[in-house]
């Protein structure tokens, strides 16, 4: 979708108004082995070791299928010592945690608007 149109005139570039609230940054804390949209980066909020999945033919909303286990690649090892919270620069389609339980918010997804 544009950014701008031309005017009445058409001769000059205006912006174009949006609406909705897919044109704000946002984050979410998806459940762990789901597919989901890219982000623009990832929080690691938890202590543990997770793990990041970047490629698959599923589609988004679906479980991670077990064949695809193994296609995680482990990115982030958060100490007990750690103040949590540590920003990945990467874009997975799916995280898991490895040494452990998967805890609800141990990863934030976020998502930066760009204009």
């Amino acid at each position: 979708m544009p950014l701008y149109e031309a005017d009445s005139s058409g001769r000059k570039q205006q912006p174009i108004a949006r609406t909705g609230t897919a044109f704000y940054s946002n984050a979410v804390c998806p459940t762990n082995e789901i597919i989901t949209k890219r982000p623009s980066y990832v929080n690691v909020n938890s202590i543990g070791t997770y793990a990041f999945l970047y490629e698959t033919t599923a589609s988004a909303g679906a479980n991670v299928a077990v064949t695809e286990l193994d296609n995680f690649v482990t990115g982030s090892f958060i100490q007990a010592n750690d103040t949590g919270g540590i920003r990945l620069d990467i874009s997975p389609v799916a995280w898991r945690r490895t040494d452990g339980t998967d805890g609800a918010a141990a990863v934030t997804f976020v998502y930066v608007r760009v204009s």
